[in-house]
């Protein structure tokens, strides 16, 4: 029943359309593409900006400010270090920093080449 051809004069106005209706979301599309629709596409994207080829350079000079200010501050606490245990645990993380940055800059400089 289904698929049997109505008869289209026994149907109301409102059946003729939903007829119309169906028959015409039943029926399969054919896509057309321009043939220039991807050169068309292609022309509205923005264009790239240059990437920058020029190197930066603020980790290592940032290494080499904090070794600089570490150093600085472990000779301004070398003579205050001699008998305070305040000074002694803070000079000796001092240290442990500046040789922990000593080696972090010299192991990324060499990997860099």
């Amino acid at each position: 029943m289904h698929d049997e051809p109505v008869n289209q004069q026994d149907l109301s106005p409102a059946e003729h359309l939903d007829q119309r209706i169906i028959r015409a979301l039943e029926a399969v599309p054919e896509p057309q593409i321009p043939a220039d629709f991807a050169a068309r596409v292609a022309r509205q994207l923005p264009t790239r900006r240059p990437v920058s080829l020029t190197p930066t350079h603020y980790g290592h000079n940032a290494m080499l400010v904090s070794m600089v200010a570490t150093l600085a501050a472990l000779i301004a606490l070398a003579p205050h270090a001699t008998g305070h245990a305040t000074f002694d645990l803070l000079e000796w993380l001092l240290f442990a920093q500046f040789i922990l940055l000593a080696v972090w800059f010299s192991v990324r400089r060499h990997s860099l080449r």
